[in-house]
């Protein structure tokens, strides 16, 4: 029998095993969407929280069944509905006469004359209870209006 010579071979080398880094390009393309629904949640998030609509409605009706304080109560709510769309400087120095004038230009043909000076005068006023249970439906479509919304 022949022998083979042996003497030329070499061991055999085994592939250098795959490091952590770089990672394949499906993980940067995971990452990326990851990072992009993450953002686009936050940002919705921040959306739906700044929405005062649903907020002012919701204390309109709390300022409904509490019998206590209803008219300063309902005067504090639309103020602070005015604050929220045209910014402090401008609506927390109206007072009386000139907030009542806000009211009815701020949303025109939803308060009546002599709902906006309740309003104005809430804090003035003997009786804190509303009487007249319109002003509570021309406050939503005032407040609705206000905010750009369909009354």
């Amino acid at each position: 029998m022949n022998q083979i010579d042996l003497s030329e071979l070499r061991d055999i080398r085994l592939p250098v095993e795959p490091g952590f880094w770089p990672l394949a390009n499906g993980w940067y393309i995971l990452t990326g969407i990851v990072i992009l629904l993450v953002v686009l949640s936050l940002i919705l998030w921040h959306k739906h929280q700044n929405k005062p609509l649903p907020y002012a409605l919701k204390e309109l009706t709390k300022i409904q069944q509490n019998p206590e304080k209803q008219l300063k109560s309902l005067s504090q709510l639309l103020k602070r509905v005015a604050m929220a769309k045209y910014g402090r400087p401008q609506i927390a120095p109206l007072t009386e006469d000139s907030w009542q004038e806000f009211l009815l230009s701020a949303a025109p043909d939803t308060l009546t004359q002599k709902q906006a000076h309740l309003l104005a005068f809430a804090m003035y006023a003997q009786d804190k209870t509303v009487k007249d249970t319109s002003l509570y439906t021309n406050a939503r479509r005032w407040i609705k209006v206000v905010l750009k919304n369909k009354a």
